[in-house]
Parts: C-alpha cells; structure tokens; sequence
C-alpha cells in the first residue's frame, strides 16, 4: 500500500501543477498523473481497501480488554413509594485468554482480504493508465487523420484551380472542371468528418483521465513507433510474476484456506476471565461487592452448524482454487493474443509506409503530369485518393502499433 500511496502523491501534486502550463499541450505522463488524482474507480478502489484495512483492527478487537459500566433503577409491586425503588450499578471487565486459535485466524483472513484489496487497486491503476493512453494515442490518430484529410483537400483544391485555369484557354473540357468541383466537395465533407472524429477523441480523453467537462485543447504528437522486443515466453513470465488480477486472486485462495480452517474449530473450547464491581440497593452503594470469574466454555453440540459450515468452507476454497486456474489461463491467453497483435501490428506498420512511399511518388508523377496538361482527371483523382488511403494506413498502423503494445503491457501487469 505504501506504493499506492506514492503514487497517488505523485499524481496530486501533477495534477495541481499542471494548470499552470495549461497553455502547453498535454503530454501523455500528465493525463495519466491526472487521472490517477481524480478518476472515481481509483476512489472506489482506494476506498474497498480502506474498509478492509479497518477489518483487522475489527477482528482482532475480540482478544482485547472489553469493559461496560451499567446502571438501573426498579420499583416494584406496582408501588410509587419511595422505599420500593432499588438501584443498582455495575463495572465489568473482561478479557479472552483461550479461543481455539479462531481469533488468530480471524485477523489472518482479514489481512489477506486487505492485501487483495490492495492488488485490486494496482489492477485498477493499470486499468485507468491503459485506458488514457488509449484514448490519448485515438486523439493522436485523429488529429493525424485530420491533416491527411486537409492534405487531401488542398490536393483536390490545386486541381480544381489548375483544371480552371485549362478550361479558359481551352486545353480541358467543361467535364474537368465539374469533376475536381466534385471531388473537392467530397473531400470537404471528409475533413468535417476528421475534425469531428478529433473533437468525439477529446472528450474520450477526458472522461478516461475522470474528468468528462475538462476542455482538452492540444496535445503532443506521440504517434511514433518506438522498437520493443519481447518474446512471448518472457511476456507469460512477467505477467504470471506481475499481475496484480493472478495476485489477489492468490489471496482469497489463501484466505479460503484460512477460513476452512476457522471452521473446523467451531467446537474448540475457551477461556475467558471478568471482573466486576456491583452496588444495589434502596440507594447507590448501600450494598457493593466484587466479583472475579474464570469461564471455559468446551461445545458440544450445535446442531450441525459447524459441519455445515466446514463443508461450505471446502466448496469455497474448490471455488477459489478453479478460479485462480481459470484467471491464469486468462491471463497467459491474454499475453500471447496481445504478443501476435503487436508482432502483426509491426509488420503492417511496415507495409503501411512501404505503401505510403509508392502512393506518393505515384501522386507526384500525376501531379506533374496534370499541371503540365498532358494527364486526366481519372489518373489525379486516383493518385490523390490512393496517397491519402496510403497516408491513413500508416496513422492507422502507427496507432495500432501503440495500443497493441499498451493491451500487452496491462496483460503483463502494467507498464515498467
């Protein structure tokens, strides 16, 4: 927990600095410091191991000194004279000295539920800083989509200008220019599109850093790719180590354990002591003593109650055991799914800028030819929509590149 603790130090304090450069753009370090300040699932886990954290003191409260004070006034045959009342007062003091070893237990199960508790936590820090950066590299991706759509534009627009400029002299027919007039409106209405997607992107961002009204009005271009290997088998060992999900779980099957053994000691004996001071009487303290009491208590019968419970204790802890098993599997499916969509991610980012490269020369030789006056409207439009498909492959792979390293990262357990 003590980790947990620093990071949320850390983010509080990111988060009170960073208004002070609101005027720079956002960089990925800063979201991810925001929403662990603020977003309301860190809140809910931070508070589900608060409340078991204050379980431990609960249980273990039956082991220490207990203590009553008490007081009563009784009248009696039906009587409202004076001389009929009787008061009486007590002060009691006990302490627990034998239970089985079931407090003990107790305590033991109450710090495994708050050690799972804090893995939870972990497992929900990985999840809000996946999800940002998610959100974060889909802005990139639109903003990139954006300026791949007004290139477009600008393209169709020096083509609409140029297919004017033949028309007047006569060297291209009517047909040109009512064509580039068309593909420039279609190419409008796709960079609505783009700066929509972007402003739909901001809001994603906001609400995945726990703030859904904050304004985001830029960030930092961090749509590159960065070279990271890793095998597959290093990846399943990294999560099996580092999963804060396979961790808990390991927890509540420990805790199973330790409650079945709880309940097999239904019937053990125990030993308490108590001490008292008593008054009673027509008046306080007309009569007082002092009484000491050792108790041992050995069940016999309870009716079946602790075999039920044993019983259910066992299933419990089968319950766990196939879980734990189950997550796991989960998990190193998880890994080597993320693991192939990276590999296959690299290689069609690969391909993407293979493409892009041919797509441009392609778009300039077009371009040159159109401008000369020696091309035609079909070979333009098909250079200028095959460069723009091209360029948006490459934002698509470059974003898919990301995001298929940040679902192996939380599969392992998070980022280093």
């Amino acid at each position: 927990m003590r980790k947990i603790l620093l990071v949320l130090t850390a983010a509080a304090i990111m988060a009170q600095i960073t208004p002070l450069y609101a005027a720079e753009p956002l960089t990925l370090d800063e979201c991810i410091s925001a929403a662990l300040a603020k977003h309301p699932d860190l809140a809910q886990a931070a508070a589900k191991y608060d409340s078991q954290k204050a379980s431990i003191s609960q249980k273990a409260a039956s082991g220490r000194l207990q203590g009553s004070v008490g007081a009563s006034y009784t009248r009696a045959n039906g009587s409202f004279s004076n001389d009929n009342g009787d008061y009486g007062s007590n002060a009691t003091l006990s302490q627990s000295i034998y239970d089985g070893g079931k407090r003990r237990l107790d305590v033991a199960g109450a710090k495994l539920n708050t050690a799972a508790a804090s893995e939870d936590y972990s497992e929900a820090v990985n999840t809000v800083v996946a999800d940002v950066s998610t959100a974060y590299y889909g802005l990139n991706r639109s903003i990139r989509e954006h300026e791949v759509a007004q290139r477009r534009y600008d393209n169709y627009q020096k083509r609409l200008n140029w297919a004017k400029s033949y028309y007047e002299v006569g060297t291209k027919a009517k047909i040109e220019v009512t064509k580039a007039e068309s593909d420039l409106a279609n190419s409008k209405l796709t960079l609505v599109k783009a700066d929509t997607s972007a402003a739909q992107m901001k809001a994603q961002l906001a609400a995945a850093m726990g703030e859904p009204l904050r304004k985001v009005d830029s960030i930092k271009d961090m749509l590159d790719y960065t070279e990271w290997s890793i095998t597959a088998e290093e990846a399943v060992k990294r999560a099996i180590a580092n999963k804060p999900e396979l961790a808990a779980q390991q927890k509540r099957v420990e805790y199973a354990k330790t409650n079945l053994d709880l309940q097999k000691r239904g019937l053990y004996p125990t030993v308490s002591a108590s001490a008292g001071y008593n008054t009673n009487g027509v008046s306080f303290f007309e009569a007082d003593g002092w009484n000491a009491k050792l108790s041992l208590n050995i069940p016999i019968l309870d009716g079946g109650a602790t075999k039920s419970k044993v019983e259910g204790a066992e299933a419990d802890l089968r319950a766990a055991e196939a879980k734990m098993n189950s997550l796991s599997n989960s998990v190193m499916l998880s890994v080597r799914k993320a693991w192939e969509a990276l590999r296959q991610a690299k290689e069609a980012l690969s391909a993407s800028m293979e493409a892009e490269r041919q797509a441009k020369a392609t778009y300039d030789l077009a371009e040159g030819r159109y401008k000369a006056g020696v091309g035609n409207s079909l070979e333009i439009s098909d250079a200028v929509e095959s460069y723009a498909a091209a360029q948006t492959s490459t934002v698509l792979s470059l974003y898919n590149c990301k995001t298929a390293r940040i679902d192996l990262e939380k599969a392992m357990g998070g980022r280093e």
